[in-house]
């Protein structure tokens, strides 16, 4: 499973119950309760709490909670420019000021370049007394751009001037005798032995398959994926490939690679995040994970530059919009993750040995930093945190803060139970009737459980493949949008009621291809906002606010028909359908076979009024497995997934012609190919001007909605718990967003 699909899999992973070995563990915490803490649950941890190596949500909540960020982000996750002074943002109608370690000032140069200029506080001191300086920053830019660097950040990436140089000229030892390869056995060399060599070839030839199937299997019972069965067989079920009961990792691996041509096509589609190469480094450990010279490198990345004790400026040789996300740079202490006596600016010697990171993540399990909690262990599933009295917004009230491994399951009963003060519990029907139930007045918010539903930040949508739902093979044809629009009219007028049905007032029905959580997400107040497909093919309203619900049926249908003979279909008025579609279209909705999933009914439900038009739309409910790889492989119709969407609202990976038909990174399945919306993609990357991205990107929605190849269908909610019993409610943060959560102001929180 590529790692883009990983994240649509989560999202469609959401009717899941999540079932693990850990319940009454909740119980033993509520006894061993610390006077004056505060317990939130949570799920496995996976134990690398470092601020450069956290890959799973659970480890990353740690370091958000025990380091801090040069700049801050206000409730929609834009950067504060001037984060020492403050700004005042205006989020929902209310003013909330926001305050951080830095400024940012960025310069757009005369020659197209760019300079981030960032200044941080002289007064920002780490847990452990030690004060923070220019230097901390640039000295975990350094590890974040290492040669060796194997962690989730992609900063390397920007066009950072002489980042390329820097990272030339090494590569791990590991990677260097893989791209030697095994060919006629090991040729002698200063950078690694025969020993080392026979090792890595061992390794990766006879266990590192093993592995793959081993992360797969992790992933999926850190999902709750495979309800109380965490066998083999139960995780290949689960990844779409069926095993005998007693299958093992070899068994898994063996399976997966017959599924595909070649061993490389199987690893790069079936991943759960690392290929064999990566897991045969991180198996092997340090010897292979260091760095060795294969050519010249520059020795130090001139783009990074130190004016002053406190102040940084980063220079780009050309403008991105999504690069002032990644200038929020973590302030990770040098004396700690690094070698102060090896840091030395001037000379190009910056914390560490250029290609060996092991001291770095040497400290994995133990993190150290500026954020409100100091880090005192991890035992038994628990983290224990404490109150740091160096934070610069001020020591937190609650003393001690304990993260408690739990399950999905036992959240809301473990808040009843006075086991947990917070939890944040998948918002399924079971969830709400157990929240109500608690309260005992059908409400989510009452005198045991405070409840906050927030927009997740991502939606859920139907997509066609223009490639393959066309007029005469010419996707970019009027003829051809209108026979995808005439779907598209008919699956959308039953959004509201089929979505309603499902999901109750947990999601609500959106409008655009783009989560409403983005600041680029139009607004119903917005100039020229409309409901996604309600004009004919003229371009007049479908519907008016008199027409009842059979009514606006009716609407679609006839609007439908308008479409269908645009695209050259001959109606026969008489029988009242087509007579000449002799083509049948699929619709492809991941319901496990169980026509469990939200799009289901939307499908169903058009594809009736369409066979009475003379059109075949057949509903095929199938497996995770069966719809990644259609989709993976273009040979999907249509298909109903969601996104997860990121701050910043780039079009690049999703609709950029460039990335569709099979090309690039192969995720426009929509095969949306328009010279003009790749202009105003470019352009919404190119400009600093928040108003004027937010006009260019209503404007390139309007041309993916006239390609009638994506319909929004919703934006589910995701929840946050609080006991009203134990947590003084006043103190959780108002108007929580996917960017501002339960802990954004957790210096603040307090207990009764």
């Amino acid at each position: 499973m590529s790692n883009l699909n990983k994240l649509l899999a989560l999202v469609l992973a959401l009717i899941l119950a999540c079932a693990l070995t850990l319940s009454g563990v909740a119980e033993e915490a509520a006894e061993e309760r610390t006077e004056g803490a505060m317990v939130y649950a949570t799920s496995t941890f996976g134990q690398k709490f470092s601020p450069f190596f956290a890959t799973t949500a659970y480890d990353m909540e740690v370091v958000d909670l025990t380091q801090a960020l040069l700049l801050a982000a206000d409730r929609g996750g834009a950067v504060i420019n001037n984060g020492i002074d403050g700004e005042t943002v205006d989020y929902n109608g209310s003013d909330y000021e926001y305050k951080g370690m830095g400024n940012v000032e960025v310069v757009q140069n005369d020659d197209g370049s760019v300079d981030y200029n960032l200044t941080m506080r002289d007064d920002i001191v780490f847990s452990d007394g030690e004060p923070a300086t220019i230097d901390d920053v640039i000295f975990g830019i350094y590890v974040l751009c290492d040669p060796t660097y194997d962690g989730s950040s992609t900063i390397y990436a920007l066009p950072i001037e002489g980042m390329e140089a820097y990272r030339s000229g090494m590569e791990s030892r590991g990677s260097k005798i893989f791209a030697d390869g095994e060919g006629e056995g090991y040729v002698a060399n200063d950078l690694y032995t025969e020993e080392q060599y026979n090792e890595f070839w061992k390794f990766y030839n006879e266990e590192a398959g093993a592995a793959f199937a081993q992360e797969i299997c992790d992933y999926c019972i850190s999902n709750g994926y495979n309800a109380a069965d965490d066998s083999v067989a139960a995780c290949a079920a689960n990844w779409g490939f069926e095993l005998a009961e007693d299958a093992t990792t070899p068994d898994f691996w063996d399976a997966i690679v017959a599924a595909y041509d070649t061993v490389e096509e199987a690893e790069a589609t079936e991943t759960a995040g690392s290929d064999r190469l990566g897991l045969t480094i991180a198996a092997l450990g340090a010897d292979y994970e260091v760095g060795v010279n294969t050519g010249e490198g520059a020795a130090n990345i001139a783009g990074i530059i130190r004016t002053g004790d406190y102040s940084l400026t980063v220079h780009m040789t050309e403008y991105d919009a999504t690069a002032i996300y990644n200038m929020a740079f973590t302030v990770a202490p040098l004396h700690y993750y690094g070698d102060a006596s090896l840091y030395d600016y001037e000379n190009n010697s910056f914390g560490f040995t250029k290609g060996d990171l092991s001291g770095v993540k040497a400290k994995n399990t133990e993190p150290l930093g500026c954020g409100p909690y100091v880090f005192e262990g991890y035992d038994k599933g628990v983290v224990t945190l404490k109150a740091n009295p160096y934070y610069y917004k001020g020591e937190p009230k609650v003393p001690v803060l304990l993260m408690q491994e739990s399950v999905d399951s036992d959240y809301v009963p473990g808040i009843v139970t006075g086991s947990f003060d917070i939890a944040v519990p998948s918002i399924s029907d079971d969830t709400v009737k157990a929240i109500k139930d608690a309260n005992g007045n059908d409400d989510l918010v009452g005198d045991k459980i405070h409840t906050v539903l927030v927009d997740y930040r991502g939606y859920g949508y139907l997509g066609i493949n223009a490639d393959l739902v066309n007029v005469n093979g010419e996707p970019a044809s009027d003829a051809s949008k209108a026979l995808r629009k005439g779907f598209m009219t008919l699956l959308a007028v039953y959004r509201d009621t089929v979505i309603n049905s499902y999901y109750g007032d947990r999601a609500s029905v959106i409008q655009y291809p783009i989560s409403n959580t983005s600041w680029a997400a139009p607004k119903p107040a917005d100039e020229g906002y409309r409901n996604a497909y309600s004009v004919d093919v003229d371009g007049n309203d479908i519907y008016d606010a008199s027409m009842s619900e059979e009514q606006r049926y009716e609407a679609a249908k006839q609007a439908a028909i308008g479409y269908f003979k645009a695209a050259g279909f001959t109606f026969d008025e008489a029988e009242g359908k087509f007579t000449d579609v002799n083509a049948t279209y699929e619709v492809m909705i991941p319901g496990q076979g169980q026509q469990d999933h939200p799009a289901y009914g939307v499908a169903v439900a058009a594809s009736n009024v369409l066979a009475e038009l003379g059109i075949t739309l057949q509903v095929n409910d199938v497996g995770t497995s069966v719809w990644n790889n259609a989709l993976e492989g273009n040979t999907a119709m249509m298909w109903a997934a969601a996104w997860q969407s990121t701050v910043d609202p780039d079009m690049t990976q999703v609709y950029s012609g460039a990335n569709a038909h099979g090309n690039g990174t192969n995720s426009n399945h929509y095969s949306v190919d328009d010279a003009d919306l790749d202009e105003l993609i470019k352009a919404g990357r190119s400009s600093a001007d928040t108003e004027e991205r937010k006009s260019i990107y209503k404007d390139a929605m309007g041309i993916i909605m006239d390609w009638g190849c994506e319909l929004p269908l919703y934006q589910r909610k995701d929840c946050t718990t609080f006991s009203t019993e134990r947590v003084d409610i006043d103190t959780i943060p108002q108007d929580m967003t996917p960017y501002w959560n339960w802990y954004a102001e957790v210096e603040t929180l307090a207990l009764k």
